[in-house]
């Protein structure tokens, strides 16, 4: 909001004139004396006086740097629609959302490309080429700070991200009620995953909270919750797939498996809260090569977690193929039951496990602890 100036300084000016001969009647008035606690400064200007006729400039605010509400700023450049902004993006733009809901979806060519929203940027329902609402051809996008929601498409598989470029990393996005968060294709490099929420996604079992076909998947100080309609919450086909210090859990969610590693590979799940909900209709927790087994290298490590099983049926930890046994399990608290394979895993002899959440102390059910 703008200031107006309203104080307006008034100069009145005495002046006393002297008369041109030396009989004048009226004598000249002494001047006065300078004080001297006072001196003058003779390196500071003299403020001229304010004409109080003319108006003063309003005081502007300071630039907040950030575009219009509903527009778009790229490179400085500031946008009024989608489309113009989509043909101003070059490599390693700095591509910036206004506040406010859009309603496009976009296709992302060049390389090093960051778009950020500015605190409430929300794309609702907005998709690009029957696919997703972000579409991302280039290598080393970011996407932050921003809401998507409502992405549903014909072949019911749309998402608020399509990774096609190599190495996508979102951070502080919020992705839910959609078919999937994020969907990405085959030979795409690394997808990172910071500091964000995906929630109510999924379709049909088809579509997923996350569903990764990259080379490495990395989750970190994310929660990933409440998959409906049969999806995982972690669906991943990468070659590593690794999880930190998030919380993965159905809650009230229609979901099948928290994750689900479908061809081997590396799995690393650390320092995170997995929680199995009542509803979950897979009574297995994790899934591991379960639609084969194809990378050179498979090995499932499940560490400092705090395993929670709210489904009264009975439930396994983890489900994998037969003859596969590169698995540890270590330091990880285990609460609910029955858990019917944790005698085969060997999971008493270095992990804690309780049979209730009152067992061990804990608030009851959709209560998750927090790991960041």
């Amino acid at each position: 909001m703008f200031r107006q100036a309203t104080g307006i300084f008034l100069l009145s000016v005495f002046l006393t004139a002297c008369g041109g001969s030396s009989d004048s009647s009226t004598p000249a008035e002494p001047s006065k004396p300078t004080d001297p606690s006072k001196p003058t400064d003779p390196s500071k200007p003299t403020v001229p006086p304010t004409d109080p006729d003319k108006p003063t400039d309003p005081e502007l605010p300071p630039s907040t740097g950030l575009p219009a509400n509903g527009h778009v700023m790229v490179d400085g450049i500031e946008f009024s629609n989608i489309d113009d902004a989509v043909a101003a993006i070059a490599t390693n733009s700095q591509v910036i959302f206004g506040n406010g809901t859009f309603t496009t979806g976009m296709r992302i060519q060049a390389d090093g490309v960051t778009l950020s929203g500015s605190g409430k940027t929300h794309f609702k329902g907005a998709q690009y080429g029957n696919k997703a609402t972000f579409v991302v051809n280039g290598n080393g996008v970011t996407i932050e700070n921003l809401e998507c929601s409502g992405v549903s498409v014909s072949d019911r598989n749309g998402a608020c991200v399509r990774q096609q470029g190599k190495d996508l990393t979102l951070d502080n996005v919020h992705f839910h009620d959609s078919e999937n968060g994020v969907l990405t294709t085959t030979d795409t490099g690394y997808l990172t995953i910071l500091n964000s929420t995906f929630e109510n996604l999924g379709r049909d079992g088809r579509a997923h909270g996350i569903y990764s076909a990259n080379d490495v998947l990395t989750i970190r100080y994310s929660k990933i919750l409440s998959s409906k309609l049969q999806g995982h919450e972690v669906k991943s086909r990468a070659r590593e797939t690794i999880i930190e210090y998030s919380q993965i859990a159905s809650l009230n969610g229609v979901d099948s498996r928290l994750i689900d590693v479908s061809n081997g590979g590396t799995l690393i799940v650390k320092g995170s809260v997995l929680e199995q909900g009542p509803n979950s209709v897979n009574n297995q927790l994790i899934g591991f090569g379960l639609e084969g087994l194809s990378s050179a290298t498979h090995k499932v490590v499940l560490e400092d977690n705090i395993v929670l099983f709210d489904r009264e049926k009975y439930n396994h930890l983890l489900g994998f193929p037969e003859g596969f046994s590169n698995i540890t399990i270590r330091n990880n608290t285990f609460i609910g039951e029955p858990f019917r394979d944790k005698e085969s895993l060997g999971v008493e002899a270095q992990n804690r496990v309780y049979a209730s959440r009152s067992d061990y102390g804990m608030q009851e059910y959709p209560y998750l602890p927090a790991v960041f």
